[in-house]
């Protein structure tokens, strides 16, 4: 039998269970089943080798000494997904244990995901920092709140996992000298919540058009209808015969056949040479959006803010480190390179930005139509050396690269142009 939901684990209460394993996934289900207060004697194993012989001062058994008893349950960490899981289960079999019950992977998965944020509670909710429950973000994400004195409320978005990994006991750990507000504002400049702007009741005069990029391949959008200021288009339109969106990456002057290495960012290129002109434009995705109101777009532009993103990501390393895990080396290699000879009075930023661990995520932004030109002739100026570099190499690429690296360049301008910009934040709607 496998288990799948946590409510039938907790009918194991009144029974001794022995875990089956020794590894992540048996120190996972040991913390769950005693945090809810189910008796954990020991663990099993199919050998000793490479095994502790206690683990949470518990024993590890191996199969062929192990005693039944009356009144328990063997319950696997193996999953049936697992690599392992036939081996596992052939042996389980050939030795006779009775009462053996297997967990699914989506309830490992809930498992661990449960944990990781009692611990994030545990590291975070110290002080002036807690975690907000009321933001849709994406599964494995958080927001970190930092709330000042006078209620005002800076938003961080943060994966869970970063907490597990790094084994991170404390906020003072993260933020031993500064705080994150201190942190950032370093970096980018005063810290605006879109949300606190103050807003007139007048009707602004001023135009505005979000872009929403969707691929023929993305599923269907559900729950969510779209105001009138968001406009979807079409991205990748170049490589399909499907016609999802009235507007297409590939009309006009466009790199629509590229947007397996530039992903959404081809709807960028298409904006900055082919959309009609509004006092402010921007881009979303079919699933993450921007959380705004009407009255937050008279915020807008009653700031007179110049760029607005969404909440700042966190990674508690560097972002050189973090980006490792989507791209390869040789790609920032290449963007300081090119940065040094197409805009060199960007590198120090673009230096300082790899070594920081705050970023705005995801491409999605709003800016003012006279900024966004400016930011386009410097992304794609730069962009396109990079492709130069791997062109005469004569390799070729389909893994979305550049999507990542324009992420990073709009750090690194943003980072550049703190003095003479307002920017401002707000949460990113992701919708699943």
């Amino acid at each position: 039998m496998t288990f799948t939901k946590t409510e039938d684990l907790v009918k194991l209460k009144n029974f001794k269970v022995f875990i089956y394993g020794a590894g992540k996934n048996a120190n996972y289900l040991y913390r769950f089943l005693k945090l809810h207060n189910i008796e954990v004697v020991g663990f099993l194993v199919s050998n000793m080798n490479g095994n502790p012989e206690f683990l949470f001062e518990l024993p590890v058994i191996e199969i062929k000494d192990f005693r039944e008893d009356k009144g328990y349950f063997i319950l696997s960490s193996i999953t049936p997904n697992s690599n392992s899981y036939i081996t596992v289960f052939n042996y389980i079999f050939e030795n006779k244990l009775r009462n053996v019950f297997f967990v699914s992977f989506k309830l490992m998965a809930k498992i661990r995901q449960e944990l990781q944020f009692i611990k994030i509670k545990d590291v975070f909710q110290k002080g002036n920092y807690y975690i907000s429950t009321n933001t849709p973000v994406e599964t494995h994400y958080n927001i970190l709140v930092l709330t000042e004195q006078n209620k005002y409320e800076y938003h961080w978005r943060f994966r869970s996992v970063m907490v597990e990994e790094q084994n991170v006991r404390s906020i003072l750990e993260l933020f031993p000298q500064k705080t994150i507000l201190e942190e950032y504002e370093d970096l980018y400049g005063c810290y605006h919540n879109l949300h606190s702007l103050s807003v007139n009741n007048t009707i602004s005069s001023k135009s505005i058009s979000v872009y929403m990029a969707q691929s023929h391949v993305d599923k269907g959008r559900a729950g969510y209808s779209l105001p009138q200021w968001i406009i979807p288009i079409q991205v990748g339109a170049a490589l399909t015969e499907l016609k999802i969106c009235d507007i297409r990456d590939n009309a006009g002057e466009n790199i629509s056949a590229k947007n397996a290495i530039y992903s959404e960012c081809t709807a960028l290129y298409w904006m900055w040479k082919n959309a009609p002109k509004t006092d402010y434009i921007g881009l979303c995705h079919y699933r993450r959006h921007f959380d705004m109101s009407e009255n937050d777009l008279i915020r807008l532009i009653d700031s007179d803010i110049d760029v607005l993103v969404t909440t700042p990501t966190f990674v508690n390393e560097t972002i050189r480190s973090f980006f490792i895990g989507f791209v390869p080396w040789a790609d920032e290699y290449y963007l300081l390179k090119a940065i040094e000879t197409i805009h060199p009075e960007y590198l120090p930023e673009a230096k300082i930005f790899l070594n920081s661990r705050l970023f705005p995520p995801c491409n999605l932004s709003i800016m003012k139509y006279e900024l966004f030109q400016k930011y386009m002739k410097y992304v794609f100026s730069i962009t396109f050396e990079i492709e130069s570099y791997y062109d005469e190499l004569h390799f070729y690429r389909n893994d979305r690269y550049m999507g990542y690296l324009i992420e990073c360049l709009l750090g690194i301008f943003l980072m550049h142009h703190k003095e003479e910009l307002k920017i401002a934040y707000t949460d990113m709607l992701f919708y699943s």
